[in-house]
């Protein structure tokens, strides 16, 4: 596999694999750029047959982890993949040196009790566990020192953003914002597909998205509030280039925000919100996915946040206390 100097971009993508003008590449070892095409999946499942003969042998957890964000991890949804190259981190400084055959469950444990951050160490444990299922497949070892490790408590968020709140902050935000606000709860989308949304996906039946975390295919169907929010969010782009961009929501330059940078944006105003008093408690963007998995039915939540398992939007996403009626 070609190797060159650090990067100071794209730091989430793997070694010799670029992004340009809407498109990725991999560099070979004479300098070659070769076309990987525009959608992120594919372009990576591209990169991986060009390097599948190009692995180097696994002697110890740092190779392991060196392979799985090389070869799995991309294949992710791209934040997913940047959190595993952040979590990595952690899990070489513990267990880098070893090799897989020695990591036992008591290490894991220790590893877990001695993580203040109790939540990011339970996540950690999945990506470990995830890189030992590779590992038995790939021939490095016979068994995964992960099973059975019981996780730290977690308390699932019960922020709920009441009506008043999103009518305020809406109001406060710039209209570009707001109509995501609106697009957002009406659809429950997640931000990375949010702001991945391009103008080919608005068809006649309605909005074609193919959900990154889980590649999955949906069609939301047209709604008068859905079109009037879609309507608002391409009204905003006042320049030329935000015009003619592919992208609903981008910058003036018509470029599409990226997750972080739309992070900064809304921290922000969240914080102006709050000094002038339009808000009383802060919430997040991802709060509004809840919203929209509360304020729907339990079904129809369900399939709006494309959950195969119910339980998951009934523990993390209903966070409006349930109406009861009496006996009788």
């Amino acid at each position: 596999m070609a190797t060159g100097r650090k990067r100071k971009h794209n730091k989430h993508l793997p070694t010799s694999m670029y992004e340009r003008s809407g498109s990725f590449y991999f560099v070979d070892a004479d300098g070659k750029w070769i076309n990987l095409g525009r959608e992120y999946p594919h372009a990576i499942e591209k990169y991986n047959r060009l390097n599948e003969d190009d692995h180097p042998d696994i002697n110890t957890i740092n190779d392991l982890i060196d392979r799985y964000l090389a070869e799995i991890s991309p294949t992710k949804a791209p934040t997913t993949h940047k959190t595993n190259v952040k979590q990595s981190k952690y899990l070489r400084a513990a267990f880098g040196e070893l090799r897989p055959s020695e990591l036992t469950p008591r290490a894991i444990y220790m590893y877990m009790d001695a993580r203040k951050a109790k939540v990011r160490a339970n996540r950690e444990l999945a990506m470990l566990s995830h890189m030992f299922k590779k590992a038995i497949r790939w021939g490095v070892v016979d068994k995964n020192p992960c099973l059975g490790i019981e996780r730290n408590k977690e308390t699932p968020r019960d922020r709920y953003i009441e009506d008043w709140e999103y009518a305020a902050f809406r109001s406060f935000v710039d209209n570009w914002m707001a109509a995501y606000m609106d697009l957002k709860l009406l659809t429950g989308l997640r931000q990375s597909d949010m702001l991945a949304l391009r103008w080919p996906q608005f068809q006649e039946d309605g909005i074609h998205v193919t959900i990154s975390k889980t590649k999955k295919q949906i069609i939301i169907t047209w709604s008068d509030h859905l079109r009037e929010a879609v309507r608002a969010a391409a009204e905003s782009r006042t320049t030329y280039k935000a015009r003619e961009s592919e992208y609903l929501f981008c910058n003036r330059q018509g470029i599409p925000y990226t997750t972080g940078g739309f992070r900064a944006l809304w921290h922000r105003k969240m914080v102006k919100a709050l000094e002038l008093g339009i808000l009383k408690e802060r919430f997040r963007e991802h709060d509004l996915r809840a919203k929209t998995g509360s304020d729907a039915e339990l079904e129809h939540a369900i399939k709006l946040l494309t959950h195969s398992d119910g339980k998951i939007t009934q523990r993390h996403y209903r966070r409006k206390a349930e109406l009861v009626p009496p006996l009788r």
